[in-house]
C-alpha cells in the first residue's frame, strides 16, 4: 500500500477502527456502532488509504492488527481521549467552572497514590477527571507537552521544565506469603534469593537496576525469578507462594493485598517519588490542597516503611 497519501484521517473512520479492535471483528463493531458491517469495512478501508498502510492482516473472516496497526491504535486512543477532554473543557468554559483535570501516572502511582490524593479533594473536583497510566518517561513527556496537568511518578533523574510539587524518599521492601517461612520480624537478607525465587519488575533502568546492584554487591545470584512490568503482579506472585517479591513501598503499602506480609530488607535500596505539574495547571488555585493530600498519603507510606524495622 502506498505511503505517499497524507490525507487527514476521518474521525468516524477512526472510531470504527477502534471499535473493530475492541470487538474483534467488523461484524461485532457494526453491532456496537449500530451501522452495517459493509459500512464498517468501508470506513476501515478508507482509513487505511488515508494513513497509507494496512491496519489489519486479513485471513478470510479473521483479522488481526498489523504492527503498524497496533501503533496507530495506541496513538488514536490518545487523540480520541484528547477530543473528549476538549469537549469537557469547552463545556467548563461555557459554564464558568473548573475544566477537566488530566492526570498522568505510572501504574504504581495510579494504584497507590492517585485515588487517595483525590479523595481529599472531592468537593473541589470537576465533573470529568482523566487518569492515564503509562511509563515514567511518558509522564514527563506529557507534562512538558502540556497534555496533562498533574504527574505522579518515581523521581526522575531529569525533570527540567517541570514544577516538582512534592518529593519523598523511602526504600524497597519484601513482600512474602502471610504465615510462610519468611513471614518473620527480622529483616530479610538478599541471600534468601539463593534458595527462593525473586519476583520483581524488569525495568533495568529504575528499580531493577538498583536491585541488581545490591545483589551484585552481596554476590548473590537468584536461583530463579519472575520478571514483570508491574510491582503488583510481583506481590501477587508472592501471595501465591511463587517466591519473594521486592516491591516499591507505594505498591506494597498503598495497595493492601490480603494474604501477604510486608517485611524490611536487610539492605537499604532507596526509592523516591514525586508529584509534578506543568507550568500552567487546571487546578492552579487548588494546588496547595493537592500537594497537602499527596503529602499526607506519602508520609503515611514513609512512616509505615520506617516502622517495619522498629
Amino acid at each position: 500500500m502506498s505511503t505517499m497519501n497524507n490525507e487527514r484521517p476521518d474521525i468516524r473512520s477512526v472510531e470504527a477502527f477502534a471499535a473493530v479492535v475492541s470487538c474483534g471483528s467488523m461484524t461485532a463493531a457494526a453491532n456496537v456502532l449500530s451501522v452495517s458491517q459493509p459500512a464498517v469495512t468501508r470506513m476501515v478501508r478508507d482509513l487505511e488509504k488515508r494513513v497509507g498502510f494496512d491496519l489489519f492482516d486479513r485471513n478470510g473472516p479473521k483479522i488481526s492488527l498489523t504492527d503498524k496497526g497496533m501503533k496507530f491504535y495506541e496513538e488514536s486512543q490518545r487523540v480520541m481521549s484528547n477530543l473528549t477532554q476538549l469537549t469537557q473543557r469547552a463545556h467548563a468554559i461555557r459554564d464558568e467552572r473548573i475544566a477537566a483535570i488530566d492526570i498522568i501516572a505510572t501504574p504504581t502511582m495510579s494504584a497507590g497514590l492517585v485515588a487517595p490524593t483525590l479523595s481529599s479533594l472531592t468537593d473541589l473536583l470537576p465533573d470529568f477527571i482523566h487518569v492515564e497510566t503509562t511509563t515514567s518517561e511518558r509522564v514527563l513527556h506529557a507534562l512538558r507537552q502540556r497534555t496533562a496537568d498533574l504527574g505522579f511518578t518515581a523521581f526522575p533523574a531529569d525533570h527540567g521544565q517541570l514544577s516538582c510539587l512534592a518529593w519523598f524518599e523511602s526504600r524497597l521492601v519484601a513482600v512474602v506469603k502471610q504465615g510462610g517461612q519468611y513471614d518473620i520480624p527480622a529483616p530479610l537478607p538478599l541471600s534468601v534469593f539463593e534458595t527462593e525465587r525473586l519476583a520483581t519488575i524488569e525495568n533495568s533502568y529504575r528499580i531493577r537496576r538498583a536491585i541488581n546492584r545490591s545483589l551484585e554487591k552481596k554476590r548473590v545470584t537468584p536461583i530463579s525469578e519472575i520478571a514483570t512490568n508491574s510491582s503488583l503482579s510481583a506481590a501477587m506472585a508472592a501471595r501465591e507462594g511463587l517466591g519473594i517479591a521486592i516491591c516499591d513501598p507505594i505498591t506494597a503499602i498503598g495497595v493492601p493485598i490480603e494474604g501477604v506480609s510486608i517485611r524490611p530488607l536487610a539492605v537499604e535500596i532507596k526509592y523516591d517519588w514525586g508529584l509534578f505539574s506543568s507550568e500552567e495547571n487546571a487546578m492552579k488555585d487548588q494546588l496547595n490542597l493537592v500537594v497537602d493530600a499527596f503529602t499526607k498519603r506519602s508520609e503515611h507510606i514513609v512512616s509505615h516503611v520506617a516502622s517495619l524495622s522498629d
